[in-house]
């Protein structure tokens, strides 16, 4: 009988009692560097798992002093806020895991010697990768740059808007500044930096297509030029979204090519939320036949507004038409088509803001 008694189960499960009470504690203990990354860098749980997730052992280290350091030295260049810190770490989750004596302290220190606070702030955040490179390395492709034209602030907004000049090959760099010049940016210049950018980005082939791709709507070889000297940035566009707001802005706006070359950042905007809506709100007061609409206005100048100027100018300038042109603008920006019957001229009056192109080829309203 008593032998019996040591082979049945026991009534009280000791393992499972002790995680009951142990585990609580291990739930709310998120070890001392994520604890840091959410308190002093503004990430969440869900980021840190996600930008670290290959590199959980970084999460593991017991000590959270290096990350202060760095931390320190990061506040001394300008980055003092949460938000500043998170896109750092977002963008280069090792960073705060450098040494900072050892990786950071003296490279932080070469580009103050020519960077203002606010493009060393601007560097580490476009990309923080740079201080993977060796100090040698860093020196060299300073060294580079300034035998290519670029000094003091010019070097600093340059290197701040495309850190990786630095790490890049020699021949890269020299082929890239040679095209940058052919389009006709002046060296030291800001759309010099700009367009040594979009450079990078495409690639000389892709360059040279996109270049005949201009040539394809219509564009003479001295308006493309003009169109690369003013906006660089076209060149990273789509050929999809160049051909749609060209269609709509010569098709159906009225606009001759000449004025999209002055006005070259029309290609960037939006035609579905800020294109299309605000020209179905200027349609439906010509509609109305509304007295200000019989001066000329410039079209790109409408579409350069920012929302609440042409929200204040043209949607709610006079209460008695605001609501129904509230409900074409936002139906404008859904996709939807919304008509508005004639209105006879004597019965509206609304008082608007007169601008002008200042070209007599301008679209007009």
């Amino acid at each position: 009988m008593v032998r019996s008694l040591f082979h049945g189960k026991p009534h009280i499960k000791l393992a499972n009692f002790c995680t009951e009470t142990t585990a609580p504690s291990l739930t709310l203990d998120r070890g001392v560097t994520r604890e840091l990354l959410i308190n002093k860098c503004g990430l969440t749980d869900e980021e840190i798992t996600k930008a670290f997730r290959h590199h959980n052992d970084l999460l593991r280290r017991k000590s959270g002093q290096n990350i202060e350091d760095v931390l320190e030295l990061l506040n001394g260049c300008g980055l003092t806020t949460p938000a500043q810190i998170r896109k750092v770490v977002l963008c280069n989750p090792h960073f705060l895991f450098y040494k900072s004596e050892r990786n950071l302290k003296s490279k932080l220190s070469l580009f103050k010697t020519f960077m203002n606070e606010k493009d060393i702030t601007k560097l580490v955040q476009t990309d923080a990768k740079i201080f993977d490179a060796s100090e040698g390395t860093i020196e060299s492709g300073i060294s580079l740059l300034r035998n290519l034209g670029f000094e003091g602030e010019a070097l600093g907004d340059l290197l701040a808007r495309k850190p990786g000049l630095i790490v890049m090959s020699e021949e890269k760099v020299m082929e890239a500044f040679k095209l940058v010049e052919d389009i006709g940016l002046k060296k030291g210049s800001k759309m010099f930096a700009l367009g040594l950018r979009s450079i990078l980005v495409m690639g000389k082939n892709n360059l040279g297509r996109k270049q005949q791709f201009l040539r394809s709507l219509g564009f003479s070889e001295k308006q493309i030029s003009e169109l690369l000297r003013k906006r660089t940035l076209i060149l990273e566009l789509s050929e999809e979204k160049i051909k749609r707001n060209l269609d709509f802005l010569v098709k159906t706006v009225g606009l001759p090519l000449t004025d999209l070359v002055k006005y070259p950042g029309l290609f960037a905007y939006s035609l579905e939320t800020r294109m299309i809506p605000r020209y179905r709100v200027l349609e439906s007061l010509k509609s109305m036949q509304v007295q200000m609409l019989r001066r000329r206005f410039c079209f790109p100048s409408i579409i350069k507004l920012t929302e609440k100027r042409f929200l204040e100018e043209y949607v709610n300038s006079n209460a008695e038409f605001s609501s129904v042109l509230q409900d074409i603008y936002s139906g404008g920006k859904d996709g939807k088509l919304i008509i508005v019957k004639e209105t006879s001229r004597e019965s509206v009056s609304m008082k608007m803001i007169h601008e002008s192109c200042g070209s007599s080829s301008a679209a007009s309203i």
